[in-house]
């Protein structure tokens, strides 16, 4: 109790300064709206900071209302804060969302913006990850018959709970397209734990059968023992994949035209997924190889095979999220820049990978002939094996997007040369490999120097400039190849698309269209309400789509009955 009552003059403090800057925001906004930015920033920090302190405390009393141990309840201290966050925070949080509702009735335009959009993704993906990890830890602890189960029980109920809340009240006053960012953040999120719960259910099901007698002769694990990770998986895949379809397949994926949904779908879907599957499958094939070939750090095969099952299955799901992803880019038989897109960023991505695979091969060269093994404490035949690994899995797949490219290349060189996306992949190429190659020079000369001036110049310094010397090789070799790429190509002039400046909307009236369309074609959209159109609805994908695939600077779109009408038009 007398911690209650020491918080009644923090408590008088807040509102007090509170009342005083919501008296002087009326008498500022009307005078000077540069003011409006401060207020705002203040309202929703300290709604977010609120909402924060009012969750935990409620999570931590429900936690230890359900925990039926005496892990939490002894904790005292825990008790005195969580009270004091639910009755200091409560009613604040209470003030301050009237006072966001009254600001909001009286200018509605204050929801829209960086500050509350902002605020309400933070308060939205904070509160998904909070509950997305209390729920699976909550199936572990039914699992593995933890006693905490009502620590994690508590606070998924009271997360999961403000997740929603957050969710119904930000759709219900901010812009749909300035709220559709967290969409995607959810759904890398979420995406990324239902890939963990599927490499652990796999996991664990190769783990059950390569620990079968016939294989390597170990212990049997049971599919449901704790050791195995299948159920932990299955759950942790069930809960994350029920969130990836709300975040992903009802919300992110329903519009598949703008740059926010291609940027998601080349970067974190196809690129990020293809990095995991081509390490997990190297890794694979590495400890295969260093078994019947290299310098295994034990003869017990169990042991030494122990964390294969886990990076094939890593490699599976990898190549299956890669798979799915791709599958949603178009596929056009006209050329487009999405697909361009794509192949140079897997080109790129195995590229470099083999880069990294012919730099460790001189690493391990260079450690035989210096007789030094250093890494990992591995020998230099484990090490060559290593680089071999990433080159044989990485080195096919650039060799076949790149002579995919390099075929269209031959077959309309004018487009292709001019792409200003095979422009930006020969610069970055060319460009990091020249600067890495010339970093890695200096680090060699400054090495020979040292060893020369300090007499002691020999095969140690051999072995120590052997980093650089494999990173310079491989990168001049990819700088310099796509340099002479460059200078054939570079009197082509690239051109880049033409991008719609002016649209004119002739139709029903559609404010959800005039703003999906200036988010996904970043086109100036202005309307006209045909008077007769009462009964017509606005396509709009298949606006967006028209939009997008037009040349002109100025277009008239009109809604007939009998479908869209693009007229370009000129000034």
């Amino acid at each position: 109790m007398a911690v209650l009552f020491s918080l009644v003059p923090l408590l008088i403090m807040i509102a007090v300064v509170v009342a005083v800057v919501r008296k002087a925001s009326h008498h500022v906004a009307s005078s000077n709206t540069t003011a409006q930015p401060v207020r705002q920033f203040f309202q929703y920090a300290l709604a977010f900071g609120l909402f924060m302190v009012v969750t935990v405390g409620l999570a931590g009393l429900l936690s230890r209302a359900l925990d039926f141990s005496n892990i939490v309840s002894t904790d005292q201290s825990s008790l005195a804060s969580n009270l004091a966050f639910v009755v200091v925070g409560g009613p604040l949080l209470a003030g301050i969302s009237v006072w966001l509702r009254n600001s909001i009735k009286e200018n509605p335009s204050e929801t829209h913006g960086l500050i509350p959009t902002f605020f309400a993704t933070l308060a939205a993906i904070v509160s998904l990850l909070v509950f997305l990890a209390s729920t699976i830890a909550a199936i572990h602890n039914v699992i593995n018959d933890d006693e905490v189960l009502g620590s994690s029980l508590g606070r998924a109920i009271v997360w999961g709970s403000a997740w929603i809340i957050v969710l119904k009240i930000s759709n219900s006053v901010i812009p749909k397209n300035d709220f559709r960012i967290q969409y995607f953040v959810g759904s890398f999120i979420t995406a990324l734990a239902a890939l963990i719960g599927l490499v652990q259910v796999l996991t664990g099901v190769l783990a059950l059968l390569l620990s079968q007698p016939m294989f390597f002769d170990s212990q049997q694990l049971a599919m449901v023992s704790p050791d195995n990770p299948t159920r932990i998986g299955l759950g942790t895949l069930a809960v994350s994949g029920g969130l990836w379809f709300y975040y992903w397949i009802k919300n992110a994926n329903k519009i598949q035209s703008d740059t926010l949904w291609l940027a998601y779908v080349l970067i974190a879907g196809v690129g990020g997924t293809l990095v995991i599957a081509i390490t997990s499958l190297s890794v694979s094939l590495y400890r295969i190889l260093v078994w019947f070939i290299g310098e295994p750090s034990t003869q017990n095969a169990a042991d030494h095979f122990a964390s294969t099952p886990q990076s094939i299955a890593t490699a599976f799901a990898g190549f299956l999220f890669w798979w799915y992803h791709k599958s949603l880019l178009p596929n056009k038989s006209e050329r487009t820049d999405v697909q361009r897109t794509y192949e140079y960023l897997v080109s790129a991505i195995s590229l470099i990978a083999s880069a990294v695979g012919i730099s460790i091969v001189i690493v391990a060269l260079i450690e035989s002939l210096t007789a030094k093994a250093i890494l990992a404490g591995a020998g230099a035949i484990n090490t060559l094996l290593g680089a071999g690994t990433v080159i044989l899995v990485a080195g096919p797949v650039w060799w076949h997007f790149w002579s995919r490219i390099q075929k269209t290349a031959k077959i309309t060189p004018e487009s292709e040369h001019g792409s200003p996306v095979r422009r930006i992949y020969l610069f970055l190429l060319f460009g990091v490999g020249g600067i890495a190659a010339i970093v890695s020079l200096i680090t060699i000369v400054v090495q020979l120097f040292d060893g020369i001036l300090s007499s002691n110049l020999g095969a140690n310094t051999f072995s120590e400039m052997r980093f650089a010397i494999g990173i310079l090789v491989s990168t001049g070799i990819v700088a310099g190849y796509h340099w002479e790429i460059y200078r054939h190509e570079k009197s082509v002039e690239v051109s880049f698309a033409k991008s719609v400046t002016n649209v004119l909307l002739v139709g029903p009236n559609s404010p959800e269209l005039i703003q999906e369309l200036k988010a996904a074609t970043g086109a100036k959209v202005s309307f006209l309400q045909r008077a007769d159109a009462s009964e017509l609805v606005w396509p709009t994908e298949r606006v967006i789509e028209l939009v997008t695939q037009s040349k002109e600077h100025d277009l008239l779109i009109l809604l007939e009955t009998t479908g869209v009408k693009v007229v370009p038009v000129t000034r």
